[in-house]
């Protein structure tokens, strides 16, 4: 039995040997592997957005209609970032002072740069800032992913997640450049970056082979921990690259469904985060203590309740609603970067995710 080390890891683990033996552990993928279980694994985290990226390619007649929809669960999603922060105690208290005072600073930001007419200024900048918070958040599933195999590397996790998507954000903008202009923010995007595009190009030559060179390194890592392969990670892994592909059959399809693969997989993060972590508390006097008890009516109706909201917005006041869906959305990037960070031990206990600082 040969035992192998690949460089420093993240966090300390055992070393792992790499064995020949037909008795391997990837014959059976423990439940432990997954973050909740297969079924939940595969419909929300993995391809949730498979039925939206079929539904524009299979009913264009009813473009408007799926549009509306991904839109509306898009307005949902961050507002249960909202309810964790604002919902519960012991999180509110450690930053009181910013969460009261940012909604106000942001609807502030918001109004002055529509009285300006510069509004396109901050909804390019809230386009750019979607797009990262979603890499982020597949990144931060792969890690857990990694953390509960007992396995892998953060920098390499973090390569093939990041390194493709900047392939992509390089390689697509000049080949879009007539779809761009049909649409208020595509011209923004060209009249500023337009005349360096045969540029992006060219570095999207570089971006691709270094891509291809983190998924190379990515897979000899994989092969070489074959004892203890985690099936549900590169499943998740697979399932992030097939998303990034739709972008090359459509930019707008590829941005919606990639937006959306966002939120349904926060939707039923958090829903799971909040079960596990409140059903083992014994303050059964706490909001998301008595929610867990009956968790899927409760978030239900808090579902359908935004989802009216958002919809009545849109018939009723656009500039209103559109001021705060862009004010808001700036909120759940900040309060995303800060209570999601499973290096905590508030975080990593709800996911049986074992302490950074202790041997596996």
């Amino acid at each position: 039995m040969i035992y192998i080390v690949l460089g420093k890891r993240d966090y300390p683990i055992k070393l792992f040997p790499y064995n020949n033996s037909p008795n391997m552990s990837t014959i059976a993928q423990p439940k432990t592997l997954w973050i909740k279980d297969p079924k939940f694994d595969l419909i929300y985290l993995n391809f949730g957005w498979v039925a939206v990226y079929l539904a524009f390619v299979m009913f264009e007649n009813y473009f408007a209609t799926i549009l509306i929809i991904v839109a509306v669960t898009s307005f949902v999603h961050r507002h249960y970032t909202f309810a964790l922060v604002y919902g519960q105690k012991e999180e509110f208290q450690k930053r009181k002072r910013a969460y009261i005072l940012l909604p106000v600073a942001f609807l502030i930001i918001a109004v002055v740069f529509y009285k300006l007419d510069i509004f396109y200024i901050l909804l390019a900048v809230s386009i750019v800032w979607t797009m990262y918070h979603t890499i982020a958040q597949k990144y931060g599933l792969t890690r857990i992913y990694s953390r509960k195999a007992d396995y892998g590397y953060a920098w390499l996790d973090k390569g093939i997640i990041y390194s493709w998507f900047v392939f992509l954000f390089f390689a697509l903008g000049e080949r879009n450049r007539e779809l761009l202009k049909d649409y208020h923010e595509g011209r923004t995007l060209i009249k500023f970056l337009g005349d360096y595009f045969h540029i992006f190009t060219m570095i999207s030559y570089v971006a691709l082979a270094v891509a291809i060179a983190f998924t190379v390194v990515y897979i000899y890592v994989e092969l070489k921990s074959w004892d203890k392969i985690s099936l549900p990670k590169n499943i998740f892994v697979l399932s992030v690259l097939l998303l990034y592909a739709t972008f090359f059959q459509s930019l707008i399809i590829g941005f919606l469904v990639f937006g959306f693969s966002h939120a349904i997989e926060y939707i039923a993060f958090v829903n799971l985060f909040v079960n596990s972590k409140y059903k083992k508390r014994p303050d059964t006097g706490s909001l998301f203590s008595r929610v867990t008890k009956k968790q899927w009516l409760y978030a239900g109706i808090f579902t359908v309740l935004l989802a009216g909201i958002s919809i009545a917005g849109i018939n009723i006041n656009n500039y209103v609603l559109g001021l705060y869906i862009t004010g808001s959305s700036f909120l759940h990037f900040i309060y995303d970067g800060w209570i999601w960070k499973v290096s905590k031990p508030e975080v990593a206990k709800p996911l049986d995710l074992k302490p950074l600082n202790t041997p596996s």
